[in-house]
């Protein structure tokens, strides 16, 4: 298997889910209470990066952060392998065709087996928070070691909303703070060994399709633009490479935030 084929579940799952109708009204499954995680090998990378404004390291992004890289890997190893409490938070496997929770996020088995090394970048947009609830887009693209075709490119628009609930009078900490996005931090795990979503519960976690009728909010396209200046709106909104594009290749960068561990009470 070459560098991106197959690797990022979201583009294939989606097209598919695409297509698939709204069936499956029975109750979800929960998932077995905390099962412990499995020490698997992640081979990609996230780096995050958000609006001005926004705080990376603040408890609403971390958990924005939290529900979409726990829903991206919980593709490759099951729900109940996945981040510590997201099982619990996004309410179990979720139906096919669920209009809110994806089903291929939260699947109990996983969707797709393989993994190869890739980083992906991430940017939050049209983030809301109150005491009591967190809203945010989540815009996505890869890039990847090795030549290939890169569906993440063309055209620009994965992109996710994901929304939080607080379920608990304490809505929890936020992690120990990232200094240096260019090194890795010893302390640091590429899965949280906490339960990030401790007093929260995840209640959207949403591939947006604008063939559906979703909106991507102008804050993905903004920094899509500023990602790629060269690419340029086709007849649907998407942003598209222009003729002769090769997509760029980089090593798997940095983890980033990294995941420390749970800050300590002051």
């Amino acid at each position: 298997m070459t560098g991106n084929s197959g690797w990022r579940i979201m583009c294939a799952a989606a097209a598919t889910l695409i297509l698939a109708s709204g069936c499956g009204t029975s109750s979800r499954i929960e998932p077995s209470p905390a099962p412990t995680p499995q020490d698997r090998e992640v081979l990609y990378s996230n780096v995050w990066s958000a609006d001005q404004g926004i705080d990376l390291f603040g408890r609403g992004a971390e958990l924005v952060r939290a529900s979409y890289e726990a829903g991206d890997y919980t593709a490759f190893v099951g729900l109940e392998n996945s981040y510590p409490g997201f099982g619990r938070a996004v309410g179990g496997e979720a139906n096919h065709g669920d209009p809110a929770i994806e089903y291929f996020m939260t699947s109990l088995e996983a969707e797709q087996s393989a993994q190869a090394p890739g980083t992906s970048f991430a940017h939050i947009t049209a983030y809301e928070s109150t005491e009591t609830s967190v809203s945010a887009t989540v815009c996505n693209y890869q890039l990847f070691p090795q030549n290939g075709t890169n569906i993440s490119l063309n055209p620009l628009n994965m992109a996710f909303r994901v929304e939080l609930e607080r379920t608990d009078d304490d809505p929890g900490r936020p992690g120990v703070p990232d200094a240096d996005a260019a090194e890795q931090d010893p302390r640091a795990h590429r899965v949280p060994t906490w339960n990030v979503f401790e007093g929260w519960k995840v209640t959207k976690l949403h591939y947006l399709r604008r063939l559906n009728g979703d909106v991507i909010p102008q804050g993905c396209t903004d920094w899509w633009q500023q990602q790629f200046p060269a690419f340029a709106p086709n007849a649907s909104g998407n942003l598209v490479p222009p003729a002769g594009f090769e997509p760029p290749t980089m090593p798997v960068a940095v983890q980033y935030p990294e995941w420390i561990g749970p800050a300590i009470s002051g």
